[in-house]
């Protein structure tokens, strides 16, 4: 699927998203922020739903695998938006969790067909992001990111920053996205905020790197 069903549709991707029919996906909306575009996180993919600058503790990864990513330093980003309603659940969820409320709703009143080609345009550095993120996870130990550190002299080992275990599956996530449904995607995306059909060009990127990787991932 690389466009969102009717009913996430209409309650995400008009100009202004439906909080009413909204809040029946959340236990709180308390989350739903607005305003945070001039601070976005360049990994952000256009649509209602963006961060700028959230905690890095893994949690929104864990919560919707298949829309949130995290940059080198595990801060969440909206890979895909939701097209299903447990995908909203779960983004929800992820957003809930922030304790740094860096979830902004308001993507559809910033985005438009010329920002749109231009984050298009900027592909390949962003693919090639990933790809160095989805290499790193791979090589991470059953229990990653486990730092030791003094406090009145006592010494302290546990887990600073990141998920609880490697997660390489969120990021071929990602790039299963990008590769194979993010240019379909995003042309949707501009017809249905503009009204105009725009056709990008195509993703001209040499995903044998990506490839060796999931050769690696199967074998896990």
């Amino acid at each position: 699927m690389a466009t969102p069903e009717l009913d996430i549709a209409h309650m995400l991707f008009g100009h202004a998203i439906d909080e009413i029919l909204l809040s029946e996906f959340a236990y709180t909306l308390e989350c739903v922020n607005y305003g945070g575009f001039e601070e976005i996180n360049w990994l952000n993919t256009p649509g209602p739903i963006y961060t700028t600058c959230t905690d890095n503790c893994g949690t929104g990864q864990i919560e919707a695998l298949s829309n949130v990513g995290g940059d080198e330093n595990y801060c969440e980003v909206i890979f895909k938006q939701p097209f299903t309603k447990q995908e909203l659940r779960e983004t929800l969820m992820a957003a809930a969790r922030d304790p740094m409320g860096a979830y902004y709703f308001d993507g559809n009143q910033n985005w438009n067909d010329e920002n749109i080609a231009m984050w298009w345009s900027k592909s390949e550095e962003r693919i090639a992001y990933v790809i160095d993120n989805y290499r790193n996870e791979l090589d991470l130990p059953a229990q990653p990111h486990i730092n030791s550190w003094k406090i009145g002299g006592k010494l302290f080992t546990g887990q600073l920053y990141g998920p609880p275990r490697p997660i390489p599956e969120n990021y071929k996530c990602w790039l299963d996205f990008y590769q194979f449904k993010m240019k379909e995607y995003l042309e949707w995306y501009i017809l249905r905020i503009s009204g105009q059909a725009v056709m990008l060009p195509a993703l001209n990127f040499d995903w044998t790197r990506r490839e060796e990787l999931d050769k690696i991932f199967n074998y896990k």
